[in-house]
């Protein structure tokens, strides 16, 4: 019998063998917390608005409300572009700038292909799931299409992907980025404008708006700082718990 008793004392108290779940439970959730997850955001946005970038008559940088801090690149030449009134389309919510400006192309013919491209470099790549949207008009013409084409490589060599007719009216135009960009630390994207028209000095294309659109997959170092955290706090419990359990046996 006091053999039988000794070894019954040796369990926790009901209520301590309820409380190793509960902590378990807990510890699962702040993993979930800290687990990687895509945040759909607006990666970067280019509305053309603010101090014209030179030699350009306009701004190329990305500008609020998108979070990535990049730099549209062209080849086209300065001369043959300009300065217009904005397109009511493709709009950011939370944008705090007027929609004023868009930015022209002129002498399309001479000008085609025309490769406008988007660094988005990261260090290890975190972007995911990417569409580019932008808003486009144009005099009947100009460019008649758009081709996006994307490098994993800082632009040494590009794949192709899909491509749209341009109306040359007002008109949205929405590219959805191969899976194949994905993650890719070294990513650039390209908008290839093809099939221009005049070699006049008149306003002939115009884009404005540009939205490129994603899911940014946070960074190593906060995921790993948050299971780091999570197995502190199991091993605190632990602690506790059989610190607990050794004193009620007394």
């Amino acid at each position: 019998m006091g053999e039988y008793m000794r070894r019954f004392k040796g369990f926790p108290p009901r209520g301590l063998r309820f409380r190793l779940p509960l902590i378990l439970t807990g510890a699962l959730l702040l993993l979930a917390c800290f687990a990687p997850r895509a945040n759909a955001d607006l990666i970067a946005y280019f509305n053309f608005e603010g101090t014209p970038t030179p030699p350009y008559p306009v701004d190329l940088t990305s500008s609020s409300p998108g979070v990535f801090n990049t730099t549209l690149t062209t080849t086209y030449p300065a001369g043959d572009t300009s300065s217009t009134s904005g397109i009511p389309l493709n709009v950011a919510p939370g944008d705090p700038d007027q929609n004023l400006t868009a930015f022209g192309l002129m002498r399309t013919e001479a000008n085609s292909p025309a490769d406008f491209d988007i660094p988005l470099f990261t260090a290890q790549g975190f972007f995911q799931n990417m569409t580019v949207t932008f808003a486009t008009d144009g005099r009947g013409n100009g460019f008649t299409g758009v081709q996006l084409f994307y490098s994993t490589n800082g632009g040494g060599t590009f794949t192709a992907g899909p491509s749209v007719a341009l109306t040359q009216r007002q008109q949205l135009v929405t590219l959805a980025v191969p899976v194949g960009a994905n993650n890719a630390p070294s990513l650039v994207l390209r908008l290839q404008f093809t099939g221009g028209q005049s070699n006049g000095n008149d306003l002939q294309t115009w884009i404005d708006n540009i939205q490129i659109n994603g899911t940014i997959v946070p960074e190593p170092a906060t995921v790993a700082g948050g299971l780091f955290g999570v197995l502190g706090l199991c091993w605190h419990q632990r602690r506790r718990l059989i610190r607990s359990v050794r004193f009620r046996r007394r």
